[in-house]
């Protein structure tokens, strides 16, 4: 379905790394410098106690080096600082980094499902669309997909993912209490719905086409390397519950529907109306 939306995973540690080598031969560079010019103090110290003629020139010139290896000094500090601080802001940045790589792959996935959705022809498209995104998107790994049969007023085990699909049974929209409160929604489920969860099940997830409930979805577990929804998730969900309540409806009135050719006349009054 999805793979390596993420981008270039190696971009920033790269630049990290070569930010921190030029940053170790920055200072090393200086550190050796600083031995130099100490060497050279001392030499000079060493000329200086030897030829009384020269002390005063030479005096001067070991201040001046004195006053460069303070500098020299000070600018190490510095640097050695702000490498510090550097560091210290580097992991802020990988989080936020880490944050945007996230937030990409869920957008991606939000894309991919709702094209999967949008090119779905027939109910078994729809079906195996809403199975990919359960078990690769959200990360359900036991789930029940009732469709509603509206003149017997009754849910009917069509795909189970997790378990045997012999082992459901139609259940009543009247008599089982969870569904009768689904069965007149106002529109697809948001987060925080009355029928998220009910006995057993993670959460009931009603399928729309408008106000119209054709479809139920019965999530029962997660895969084993998941243990809660996310916020990421519920809005996946809710794609689920509109786009795949929609894509059944437009399936089921495409398998009924007569062939007819286009014709200018009847689409204008379709556009007029």
């Amino acid at each position: 379905m999805l793979a390596g939306v993420s981008g270039d995973d190696k971009a920033l540690p790269s630049l990290q790394t070569q930010a921190s080598r030029f940053l170790q031969e920055f200072l090393t560079q200086g550190e050796a410098l600083v031995r130099d010019l100490i060497q050279e103090n001392e030499r000079l110290k060493s000329q200086a106690d030897g030829e009384s003629p020269t002390v005063n020139s030479v005096d001067v010139v070991v201040e001046r080096l004195v006053q460069q290896i303070a500098d020299l000094e000070h600018e190490c500090h510095e640097i050695r600082t702000l490498a510090g601080s550097m560091r210290e802001q580097s992991g802020g940045y990988q989080n936020r980094l880490d944050d945007l790589e996230r937030e990409h792959y869920h957008l991606a996935a939000m894309y991919v499902a709702g094209n999967q959705f949008h090119a779905a022809a027939t109910i078994d498209e729809v079906f195996r669309t809403t199975t990919e995104i359960l078990l690769n998107f959200v990360g359900v790994g036991g789930f029940t997909v009732y469709a509603i049969d509206e003149e017997q007023q009754r849910a009917f085990p069509v795909v189970r993912e997790g378990a045997e699909l012999a082992e459901c049974s139609e259940l009543s929209l009247s008599d089982d209490s969870v569904l009768a409160a689904l069965a007149s929604p106002s529109g697809p489920w948001r987060n925080g719905g009355a029928m998220a969860a009910s006995g057993d099940a993670l959460m009931h997830l009603p399928l729309v086409a408008g106000t119209r409930l054709v479809g139920v979805i019965r999530i029962e577990k997660f895969l084993p390397q998941k243990n809660e929804f996310v916020d990421t998730d519920f809005s996946l969900l809710e794609l689920i519950s509109e786009h795949a309540g929609i894509g059944i409806e437009t399936a089921w009135i495409r398998a009924h529907a007569r062939d007819v050719p286009m014709q200018r006349q009847a689409l204008e009054s379709l556009v007029g109306g």
